[in-house]
Order: C-alpha cells, then sequence, then structure tokens
C-alpha cells in the first residue's frame, strides 16, 4: 500500500471565496459580452491583436539585435493586454486602466523607436538616470507630437487621465470603485464599466500592433501572409467602429505580394 501523502492545493478560506467571487464575476462579464454584438467584435479584435503580437515574438526568428530588444517589449505588451484583460473581466476595473496605463506608455515607446531606430541600442544601454531623463514617458511623448505637429497634447491627455483615474492614488480615481457612489471593496460587477474599459483597451491594441508589427521588415512569406490577413481585420473593424479610414494600407498588394512568394 503506498503511504505517500495525496497534496493537493490549498489557500485559506477568505482567499479561496475571494477566487470564487472574481470566477462568477468572470462568467456574468463574458455572458454581458456575449449579448452585445459591438463587444464581441471589440473583443475578437484584441484576439486578433494577440495572436499577431504572439506569432512576431514567438514564433518568428529575430533577425537583428534590435528586432530581439522590440521582441523583449513585445512581451511586455502581450502580457499588459492579458493582464488588463483577466482585470476587467473579473471586476477589478480600476487596476486594469493601471496596465491599461502601462500599454499605452509601450505603445508610445514602440511608436518613438520606429521614428530612429538608432535609439533602440541606445535606450538599451541607457543607464537608469538617462533613460529616465531621455526616454521617460514625458519626453516620448513630446518626441511623437513634435514629429506628428501636435499640438494640442492628446497624448499627454490621455495619460494623465489614466493616471488620475487609476495609477495614482487620488480621490478623483475612487469614482471606478463606487459605481452608485458606494465604494466596492474587492471584485465587482458594473455593465457600463466593463463596456468602457474593453472599449479602451480595444481603442489603442490594433494601432499599437500594427506599430510592432511595423518594426519587422524582412518578413518570411508565412509571416507576411499573417501581416496581410491582420490588416484586413483592423481596416474593416477601424471602418465600422472608429469610422477611420484606412485606404492607404494598401491590403490587395500586399496580398498579391504573399501569393507570388508562396507559388
Amino acid at each position: 500500500m503506498n503511504n505517500s501523502k495525496i497534496i493537493t492545493p490549498w489557500l485559506t478560506e477568505n482567499i479561496e471565496s475571494l477566487h470564487k467571487q472574481e470566477e462568477e464575476i468572470r462568467t456574468k462579464s463574458i455572458l454581458e459580452i456575449n449579448g452585445d454584438l459591438k463587444l464581441k467584435d471589440q473583443l475578437s479584435m484584441i484576439q486578433e491583436s494577440l495572436n499577431l503580437v504572439f506569432d512576431l515574438t514567438k514564433s518568428y526568428r529575430n533577425q537583428t539585435d534590435d528586432e530581439l530588444t522590440i521582441q523583449y517589449i513585445g512581451i511586455r505588451f502581450f502580457n499588459s493586454i492579458v493582464s488588463a484583460l483577466k482585470l476587467l473581466l473579473s471586476g477589478y476595473y480600476q487596476v486594469s486602466v493601471i496596465i491599461q496605463r502601462d500599454i499605452l506608455e509601450t505603445g508610445f515607446l514602440l511608436d518613438y523607436f520606429l521614428s530612429d531606430k538608432s535609439k533602440i541600442q541606445d535606450w538599451k544601454k541607457s543607464s537608469n538616470k538617462n533613460r529616465l531623463k531621455k526616454y521617460g514617458p514625458a519626453a516620448i511623448r513630446k518626441a511623437l507630437d513634435q514629429r506628428d505637429g501636435f499640438k494640442e497634447k492628446q497624448r499627454e491627455h490621455i495619460y494623465k487621465l489614466l493616471c488620475e483615474y487609476a495609477a495614482h492614488p487620488t480621490y478623483t480615481g475612487f469614482k471606478l470603485v463606487a459605481p452608485k457612489g458606494l465604494g466596492e471593496i474587492g471584485p465587482f460587477l458594473d455593465s457600463n464599466y466593463l463596456k468602457a474599459t474593453i472599449e479602451e483597451l480595444c481603442l489603442r491594441i490594433p494601432i499599437f500592433s500594427i506599430t510592432y508589427l511595423s518594426h519587422f521588415k524582412n518578413l518570411p512569406p508565412e509571416f507576411l501572409k499573417i501581416r496581410g490577413e491582420y490588416l484586413v481585420k483592423v481596416k474593416n473593424w477601424s471602418q465600422k467602429y472608429l469610422k477611420t479610414d484606412l485606404c492607404h494600407i494598401d491590403v490587395e498588394s500586399l496580398k498579391k505580394q504573399v501569393d507570388e512568394l508562396l507559388t
């Protein structure tokens, strides 16, 4: 007879109860999403973006050290997306927004590196002091606004909103834990917050995923196919929900190039 003890996973009763509550809210959140076509489309777009980032980060073999560095940033980008999604589905809306600020900051950094690839190595090798000075969030936003000729400072406005409502402890931020004027401790379900956090997440992810994709210039044919299929989906989604015309993305030309390479 085997006398070895059977090891079973164990946590305290209250922590297990909290997890059960989170799972119940997650189920209810998914049911709400399933009943809303727009939210379902948003989740599908997020999933397509995650697929793209995963393929470029794990399946694609980098050709340069710069690409490897960008892939490390891609890991952070991917993990932040799934963490923000997990939190909002489980009823932790404010904490999800904290992670969404990280997605914003990471996306801006990827965009900045597109402007000058030499900055990738400089950023990589910078001391903490120099990195904060040259590549801190404010410096990156300023550089991007100057590049694009933006004077309204919308990047700063969005970033500060996420800071005020979630990343920093402020009285204004209590709104995200008090949907009816009374503070909720732990996870809770709120349809308006669920919708708002998903839409905010989906507003950023496809654009930053295209930015990430743009760092890889010499993709093999199979990845060119993935790129073309993803751009078609983003184009259709943006025209439907953002009313944005992405006709400058020549999808048909991309498809033709892929077909020629694969035949």
